[in-house]
Formats: C-alpha cells, structure tokens, sequence
C-alpha cells in the first residue's frame, strides 16, 4: 500500500479511500473488516484532514453484524480520542453503543477503549480548547459510559469482569491526587476550577468509592480464580502510584491469605498464592512501604518464604534500617545534617521580629523555623508534629485572639471538610510560608459542597447487604435526578426565548402603519341584477380539478414552516391527515413521500395518518358526508398498505438520513401504531431470514409480545420459530427472548412457546432431520449434534421455569436413537442441576420415578446420579430404585447413586458385577463404599474390613481375578483408611477360612508392602497354612515361597516346620535358610567297631 502514494503516483489518498468505501458497502465479514483496517490506516496517517469527512461512514458501522467490523470501529475511537480530540463530542455516544453491544468480543474490545477515552477526556478537558456545553456533553456520557461498566463486575461473563476491573482501576487513578513526585500525563490538580459539572473533591471521593468496591469485589468469596488475580494485580497497582491505599491494600492482602474463596481447586490457589507472593514482593521493593514493612514482611513469612529469602527481597538501602527499627518498636525521626541550615539558626526567642520569627516551640526537638531557613516542605514537617501544632494553637490564642468576634469572619467562615489531611496541611505550610516571607497568601476558597448527586455510595464494612448492584443503582438514581433538574432547566429557558420572540411580535405588529381610508363613491339607485352561478360558471374537467387539488395540499405541506410561525401546525396537519386518508391514491402517495423526505421530523405526522387510517378501519366516521369515502373502499386494507408502505419505505430506501435513523424509526412505528397487522409481522419475518438488521427485528417482536399482551400469542409465533435459525447469533437472541416473554407474558403466549419446544424436541426421535431445520432449502443431511441442540435448545431454555417438561423430555428420549440420547443427555445437565439445587426431590421428578417410559431408564439413572452428588440418598429415593432395579433396570450401575442407602447384604451380592464396570465408575463406586464421597458423614453400610474380605470371597466364575485385583488394588491405595489394624484384621479373617482364598497370599505381601511390622503375623499364617498342606494348592504354594522370600531369615521357624516331602519342593535359596542338624563324626582315637575297617 505504500507504494500507491509516492511522489508521481496517480492514485490520491482521497481517491483510494473513496474506493475502499463503497468497496466496504457491498462487502461481507472478514473481507469488510480487512478493507476498514486499510480505510483506518490510511485516514489516520496519510490523510488527516480528511477524518472529519469521512469519520461518519465509519462510525455507522457499529450496528454491522460482523464481530470484526465492530472491532475494526473501537480501534478508530480509541485512536481518534488520541489524534483528534475535538471530535470528542462526535464519537462518545458510539462507544457508548459498543459497550452494551450483544457480542462479548465487541464489549471487551469496547471497554479496553473506554480507558483510554476516558484518560483521554480529562486530558481534553484541561486543554479548555473546546466550548463548556461541549465539554458538558461529553463528560455527562462519559459518566453514564462509567455507570454501565461499573454494573459489568456483576457480568456472568468472566472476560468483561476482568475488563471492568481494569476500567475501574483507570478511574480510580485518574480521579485520585497524584504523589509529588509522580510523573504521570494527567493530574487531577490540573483540572479547571471554574467548570460547573467538575469538581475536584466529588470526583476524588468517588474514586475512594470505587475502591472500597474494588476490595469487597476483591474479597467475595465467590470470585474466579481469573478475576481474583486481576482484582489483586489492579489493587498493588493503585497502591503503588497512589500511597494512600496502601494500608488497606495490604490489610485485603492479608485477608486473601488466611481466607482464600472456597471455590477455588487446588492448582488454582496454588496460582493464586503465587501471584499473591509476586505482588507483595512488588510492594516490599517500593519505596512507600517503609511504613507497612512489618506487615508486608510477616505476609511473606506466613506464605512460606525463610527469613533470608526475605532479607534478600528487601532493598538493600532499607534493610539494616528498618530491621533495627523493627526490634525498637518506633519510627525513626528525620536526621538533618550538622551543617544544614537548620542546625545554625540562632536561638534568640525573645525577638519579636519576622526575620527571627519561630513557628514551634523550642523544646521541641524539631529543628527551628526562621525567615531564612523556611520552605514549605519544613514547615509542612513541623505540621506533622502534634506537639507543635498544640503549641502554635495555644500561642495564637493567647497572644493574637481578639476580645470579640469579628463581622468579617462571621461572614466568611465555613468549617474546613478535610482538615487533617496532606491537601489541607500543604495549604497551610502555604500560607504560613507567605506570612513568614512578607508575602500577602494566596486565598484559599473554601471547598466548594459535593455534588452528592454524583456520588457512588460508599460501602460500610459492617453492612454486609450492600453489593455492588446496590451501589450502581443508586448511582443511576442520582444520575437520572440530575438529568430530570437539566432537562426542566432546558425547558424554562425555551419557554423564556419564546416569550420573547412573542413580546417582539407584538410590539411589531403595533408599529405597522394604518393605510388611509380609501375615498368612497356614491352609490347610484339601480336594480341589482341576480346571477346564477350555473349560468356563468362552466364545470372543471376531472383533470384539472385532480390537478389544481393537488397542487394545493402540495402547498400546505411545503407551509410547514409558515404554519408553525402562525401557530396553526396542528391544524395543518389535521387537514393532511383528513386529505391523505380521504382522497385519492395521487394525494396518498404526495403525503407518503413528503414524510419520508425528513421522516425524523415528520414522523409524527404519520402517526397521525395511520390513526386516522385506523378510526375509519373502525367505523369512527367523523368527516363531513362529502369527505366520506366511497362505500367500495375498504378501510382496513388502506390501514394495512399505509402501515406496510411506511415501513417497507425506511427500511429499504437506502436515503443516507434514512439509514441514520433507520433504527429509531421502525422502533416508533412498530410500538406506536394502533394495531400492528399481520404483513407487518411477516416483514420482521422477512428481515430476519434475509439476516438484514436481524437483531432490531427480533427487538421488535420481543417488545411487542411484552407491551401488547392480548396479541401476544400471535406475535410470539413469529419469534419462536426462529429458534431454529442457521445463524447462531439469532439463535441465542431469539432463545433469550423466548425464555423473558415466557416470563412475562399470558397463558396463551406461553402454550404457544411450549407447544413449539415440544414440536422442536420430538423431531430428534426422527430418522432424519425434517426440513424445518434447514428453512426454505431443500436438503437431505444426517443428523449431527449441531442439529440435535437446535432442537433442544428451546425446551432445555423452558426446563427451569416448568420442571413438569421432564416428562415429555423422558417420552421423546425413550424413542430417540442413541445419538441423540448421549447429546439429550449432555443438554439436560445443566438444567437438570440447577433445577435439583436443593437436593430436594421435587414432584415432577418423584412422577419420573414412579412412571419411567420405557428406553428412558439411563435418563433416569443420570437424575438419580444427580440427586444425590452433594446428599445422601432418601428412603423414598432407595425404596424407589431398589424397586426398578429389581422390575425393570438390568444395569447395576443404576444402583450406584444409592449405595449408602442399600443394606450390607445387597451391596455383597452386586459387587461381581460393580467391579466389572469402567474403571472409572469403579472408582467412584468404591468411593462412595468407603466413606470418601460422604460430605453428610452418614453410617456406612458395609466396613473397609468386610470390603476387602468379601473381595477375596468373590467367586472366580463370576468375576475374572483381573477385575478382583484392581478392585483391591484400588483399595490397598487408600492408606488413610486400610490402615494396619485393618489389614491385619482381614489376613486373620482370610487365614480362618476353610478354603484358602485365591488371592489371600498376594494380600499378605502387599500388606507387608505397605506395613513391614505385620512379618510376625505374616509368619503365624505360613504356620498355620503348613498345617493345611498347602504345597498342594499350587496359587497358594508360589505365594507361600514369595512370603518366605520376602521375610528371609525370619521365615526360618516357619521353613523349620515344612515336612520333608515339602522341603523338597523349597527352591535352593530358600532351602539354605533352613536350620541345619549337626551330622555324626567318629572320634579318631577311638577304634573302630569290628568289622567297620
């Protein structure tokens, strides 16, 4: 693109721009967006002076449909406020519309620009380059713009509340006094005093407002991770550049630590705790924490940080120091140098003189104040001190009070508001600065009263009821109040111009000269001859009469302004209303086009006109018999072409004036008009098929289901089918609207909207999609879970306002394939959740219960799983499934919610089939067997011990031993509870039995495993399994050789106690532990018997 404008080149930026714009106009989505990125580039920085000529084609995009669009027209307000701020006043209103837009992705965008405008606003202001109404203008919408955002930290959208957050830090730092020492753009000191709608205290006091709101968002206890992390990144931040906050900063801190939200996993405080360990490390290193060092030091103790992890964050130049002053308990006082002036004033405190003049006591350790040595920081150092202030107090009052008080005081006096704080100190060091330095002090006016109006009421600690809604609510109260006072404002003075303008009139019209009277003629007698009209008059063709008629009602609409200047506008326009209604079709069309020449300012003519049209439709005949119209003419269809032709007329005439206030202009005639007839309701149709201002159209019909109840029925038909668009947007709002009017409205609109959700639910039990699902195209697709949840969507929406839907839901599911089960399944959850919050068992699912249709059984399964997540299983609930479990539901894993309930006896007899299941499932079984799973701390049917016995006791033809050892696995993992007591208790239980269990010696290993000491009572169970042969059993043998193995040398006495048939069997290692019988050896000396040589 930079090689179009070079030097030579025969393509102007102009030229370009106009391109791309009518290119913009017919194009769609990414391609819109992409030719508005080069229409932006290009006006902002190659063409300037062109932005006002073209800056209202862009704006007008903010209602188009693509989210990248939109997007594309944030970045150019936020870039104008920057380059262009006198267009300030052009683009607020915009911003405005961006930040309540539908789409989630525009409002973000919006309100990350809406900091910058704001920044940028202040700014502008100051410069005082622009006209105070404009400047008014601009920051009432800024303040309202505020107002919405701060209402969006309640957003269920996480994204916005993050954005919120980080407007309202922006706020907080705008409208709050800068250090001394900061060297930020803006600072509230610089704002102009003289403006009306600005005041410096009202705004600082709503910033601290705005804070104390940001700490109870800060602190709630249902906050996201997310948000949480924003909210502390935003509060270390106004701590550090605004030092005041800093103690309460530090305080939500501490409470954060010791009271994380219960909402939280355990990976998400882990990242909380982290991020809280960075900020306060962030806060440690500046350099107004010296005074909260003690605080923000035992934090990081308590996070986990040692002592020199500390020492070592700590600034190297505060260290020692601070510690010191740690270990004494008080705060160092400032140190001067020796040779400073300070330390070499003289000590004369009898002088009276100025030049010698002491503002504090000598014995005051402080350093002495004189005419040569005072600055304004000394003296406000002194102030700081209470002992001097005392002292400088009882000083005056002693020596400079008069005896009586003066008038002049009386008369100015106001008390101080903020005595005490650093504002008021400086202005005193000030003015005690001036008198010691001969200089005559500035006045200092007393602070104007705050605009309580504007005020954001500040939340009480110990009201806990006060939220942030609360807060916001009465905020826009006082807002409207305040825009009531300007509008009647408005009003008196408009009254009081037109009284002028009336008084001139008048005055006028006394001044216009009389004409002479006219010289008269005698009258002569003579007969006086009669004439007939007939006689000397001919009729006018039909032509010309039509002609001439309509020229004169052309004239009295082209005397708008005349008639208004006379005061007969009404009049005039009863008479267009009477001729347009009453006379031909050429008179009709005349009026029609007038209107819509300036529908703006004319469209309560037309309202006008369709009353009439409506009077007569209704047999109000109020026109003289010659002005009736003929008996032919039907007057409903006149009402009818008349309402269509208006609206049909701005939506598609394409006029630029049109397309401005298209919006405004359907709204009107839509929630105006007498009766909205069926053609008009086919024409919202019609807008949003062709997806052509879609989103006003679904308004409309919302608002008309709401504000005309006796027709709501029929306009809610037009709405609900929509549902089913292609088009997610519309779907969503079409959903939304569906579920507020079933809400709001009659018992006939509701059964229309029901019986469509259940028209909608009964087609996933098709075999394939009808064609409702695809509009007026013919298409023949299988069935995807896009298609499945347009046909939900509506009946899961109406689930929560009438939980009785659950019966058709359970019909419909019972004859749906398995596809569309899984997808019914997954929809309902949510619903089905909310609906069972209280864990109670409402009526429409106790009917459930009672009467399943058939197929519906896992549907069924999937409520009882629910019921009883979070609380124990009723013994309605337990009787009712043992019931279906026992008639009708096959699947044991529909015993599983229940298992608590069942007796000892009948969890024993379906474990084969449990531990068969899923592993999943399995461990969720075994679970709730075991106690994890139990948050009501309810009797367990059946002991850790009789688990795992029966475990081993399972027989081998009804459950594989892979699915037996998992399951024992599962339970050899939970050490908390299979401690060593319990094992041990279980290998006697398993040793006494008859037969020895397959898996009993793999148990005893993994007991030794987990618990070494249990090798005595290991070696008392191969004892007593020698006693039982069991080299015979062959499972049995290998484990007894592993146990032996796995004891060595303490196996011995058991290995001492084989038989020898069984030693036999010992493997080599095993056999050398064996203990050994001395063999016999003869003695040598001896001799040897007879016959033994």
């Amino acid at each position: 693109m930079s090689s179009k404008y070079q030097p030579g080149s025969n393509v102007t930026p102009q030229s370009q721009l106009v391109q791309w714009i009518n290119e913009a106009g017919m194009a769609e989505g990414t391609k819109k967006a992409n030719l508005l990125r080069k229409i932006v580039e290009v006006l902002l920085h190659q063409a300037p002076q062109m932005v006002p000529v073209y800056m209202e084609n862009i704006l007008s995009l903010v209602n188009d449909k693509s989210t990248d669009v939109k997007r594309q027209v944030v970045a150019f307000i936020e870039e104008l406020s920057k380059a262009f701020p006198h267009l300030l006043p052009k683009i607020i209103s915009q911003l405005q519309l961006l930040v309540i837009d539908s789409v989630i992705a525009v409002q973000k965008r919006a309100i990350q620009a809406a900091s910058i405008v704001y920044r940028n606003v202040l700014l502008w202001i100051c410069k005082e380059s622009a006209e105070v109404s404009e400047m008014q203008y601009v920051w009432e919408h800024l303040t309202e713009l505020k107002l919405v955002i701060l209402n969006m930290i309640d957003s269920d959208n996480e994204g916005i509340r993050t954005h919120s957050i980080k407007f309202l830090e922006e706020v907080v730092l705008l409208q709050s006094s800068n250090p001394d020492d900061s060297d930020e753009d803006f600072r509230l000191e610089n704002l102009p005093t003289h403006l009306p709608f600005l005041k410096r205290d009202t705004m600082e006091e709503e910033s601290d407002h705005i804070f104390q709101l940001l700490l109870k968002f800060h602190n709630s206890q249902h906050i996201s991770s997310v948000n949480l992390m924003a909210c502390m990144t935003t509060l270390c931040l106004v701590a550090k550049l605004r030092p005041k906050y800093l103690s309460s900063v530090v305080q939500a801190l501490g409470d954060l630590h010791t009271t994380l939200p219960p909402t939280l996993s355990q990976s998400q405080v882990n990242s909380v705790r982290k991020h809280l360990k960075m900020q306060i490390l962030v806060l440690v290193k500046h350099p107004s924490s010296v005074e909260m060092m003690p605080q923000l030091m035992q934090l990081l103790s308590d996070i986990g940080m040692t002592q020199q992890e500390i020492n070592k964050a700590v600034p190297k130049e505060r260290r020692n120091k601070r510690l010191g002053e740690i270990k004494n308990g008080d705060t160092p006082a400032k140190r001067f140098r020796i040779d400073s002036p300070q330390s070499t004033v003289g000590s004369d405190s009898n002088s009276n003189s100025r030049s010698d003049f002491n503002i504090f006591d000598e014995d005051n350790p402080q350093p002495i104040i004189t005419k040569a040595t005072a600055t304004e920081d000394s003296i406000f150092e002194g102030l700081n001190n209470i002992d001097n202030v005392v002292n400088l107090v009882m000083s005056t009052l002693s020596n400079n009070l008069p005896s009586e008080m003066t008038s002049h005081f009386t008369s100015t006096y106001k008390p101080i508001p903020n005595s005490g704080s650093k504002v008021q100190k400086r202005a005193l060091a000030k003015m005690l600065l001036a008198l010691i330095k001969y200089e005559a002090p500035a006045p200092v006016m007393p602070p104007l009263l705050s605009d309580f109006g504007t005020k954001i009421p500040l939340l009480r600690e110990d009201d806990e009821k006060i939220t942030l809604k609360n807060a916001v609510a009465k905020l826009q109260e006082s807002t409207k109040d305040k825009q009531i006072e300007n509008a009647v404002s408005k009003l008196m003075e408009e009254t009081r111009q037109e009284h002028l303008k009336e008084e001139e009139r008048k005055t006028k019209d006394k001044e216009k000269l009389i004409p002479p009277p006219t010289p008269t003629v005698p009258k002569l007698k003579q007969r006086v001859k009669l004439l007939k009209l007939q006689e000397i008059t001919r009729p006018i063709p039909k032509e010309v009469k039509s002609k001439l008629m309509i020229q004169a009602v052309d004239r009295i609409l082209r005397a708008e302004k005349e008639s208004a200047i006379g005061g007969a506008a009404q009049i005039r326009a009863k008479f267009i209303t009477i001729f347009a209604s009453s006379y031909t079709s050429d008179i009709r069309e005349l009026v029609l086009n007038y209107i819509l020449e300036d529908p703006l300012n004319r469209m309560d003519l037309a309202m006008s006109w369709l009353y009439e049209e409506y009077a007569l439709m209704q047999g109000f005949n109020r026109h003289p018999v010659t002005l009736q119209p003929k008996i032919h003419e039907k007057h409903d269809d006149n009402y009818n072409q008349l309402l269509c032709a208006l609206i049909t007329q701005i939506s598609e005439r394409g006029d630029p004036i049109m397309e401005a206030s298209k919006d405004v202009l359907l709204r009107k005639v839509y929630m105006e008009a007498p009766v909205v007839t069926d053609e008009a309701i086919d024409y919202l149709k019609h807008l949003i098929a062709e997806n052509k201002s879609s989103n006003l159209a679904l308004e409309l019909l919302e608002e008309l289901c709401i504000m005309r109840p006796p027709r709501s029925h029929r306009y809610v038909a037009a709405l609900v089918g929509h549902v089913l668009s292609e088009n997610e947007e519309i779907r969503d709002i079409t959903l939304k609207s569906c579920v507020k009017i079933y809400k709001q409205c009659t018992e006939s609109a509701k059964k229309v909207i029901e019986k469509n959700g259940l028209l909608y639910l009964g087609f996933i039990s098709l075999s394939t999609p009808p064609q409702e699902l695809f509009g007026n195209r013919y298409m023949n697709r299988p069935w995807t879970d896009e298609l499945y949840k347009m046909c939900l969507n509506l009946v899961m929406a109406l689930f929560p306002e009438k939980e009785e839907l659950i019966m058709e839901i359970a019909r419909v599911y019972g004859c749906a394939g398995a596809e569309a089960k899984r997808c019914v399944l997954r929809q309902l959850e949510g619903p089905l959740r909310a609906a069972l919050q209280p864990a109670a068992l409402r009526p429409a699912f106790t009917a459930l219960l009672h009467d399943c249709p058939r197929g519906a059984e896992t549907l069924l399964t999937r409520l009882v799983h629910i019921l009883t997540d979070k609380a124990a299983p009723s013994a309605e609930l337990v009787r009712r499934v043992r019931e279906l479990y026992a008639t009708r539901v096959s699947d044991v894993r529909f015993l599983i919610p229940v298992l608590n309930g069942l007796s000892k006896k009948e969890i024993l007899a379906a474990l084969p089939k449990l531990i068969k299941l899923n592993p999943v499932v399995v461990k969720e079984v075994f679970n709730k067997l075991l106690g994890l799973q139990n948050p009501n701390n309810e009797q367990l049917p059946v002991s850790p011990e009789n688990l795992l016995v029966a475990l081993h006791l399972i027989d081998p033809n009804k459950a594989d031993l892979k699915y037996i050892i998992k399951a024992t696995a599962l339970c050899f993992a939970e050490k908390n509870i299979f401690t060593h007591d319990v094992l041990s208790a279980v290998l006697q239980r398993l040793a006494e039995e008859t037969e020895i269990p397959v898996l009993m010696m793999r148990t005893v290993l993994q007991a030794l495993t987990l618990y070494p000491n249990l090798s005595g009572l290991a070696i008392n169970i191969l004892q007593l399994l020698i006693e039982r042969e069991v080299w015979n059993n062959k499972v049995a043998w290998e484990g007894w050789l592993k146990c032996a193995e796995r004891l060595g040398a303490r196996a011995a006495p058991a290995l001492a106690a084989l038989p020898p048939r069984a030693l036999a069997l010992l493997p080599p290692h095993l056999a050398a532990l064996c203990p050994r019988e001395t063999p016999y050896t003869p003695n040598p000396i001896e001799p040897l018997p007879p016959g033994m040589e």
